[in-house]
């Protein structure tokens, strides 16, 4: 199965529906710029997409990113102007991974303890 290009399809969707093509273009191109912004920004640890399915942070891959960026930061020359503002801004990512990585641990904890009181 080879998947298609909304380019494909968007002019027979346009006319099912009876809108102009660049319509439904715009439509494809702002719904898919909010679910990559979702995923960019990592708000929460699952984002549903309907029809594509779940996308899910992964534990292992979020740690290796927060070792990265302290990395980064230990490289910075902090005395610049644009050392600084990358510094602001890696300590922001570095932030938001952290909250990530602690609700995906309090997630596994509250499956384990769910587990435990089944049985």
């Amino acid at each position: 199965m080879n998947p298609k290009s909304h380019k494909h399809f968007k002019k027979d969707i346009a006319k099912d529906v009876g809108v102009n093509p660049s319509v439904v273009e715009d439509l494809i191109s702002f719904y898919f710029s909010k679910v990559r912004e979702s995923l960019s920004n990592i708000d929460d640890i699952r984002i549903y997409v309907e029809k594509l399915g779940t996308f899910s942070v992964r534990k292992a891959r979020l740690e290796k990113a927060i070792i990265k960026n302290k990395s980064y930061l230990g490289n910075l020359h902090k005395h610049t102007y644009n050392g600084y503002q990358k510094t602001i801004d890696t300590k922001e990512k570095i932030k938001k991974f952290e909250e990530v990585l602690e609700k995906i641990e309090d997630t596994i904890e509250r499956k384990d303890e769910f587990k435990k009181n089944k049985l």
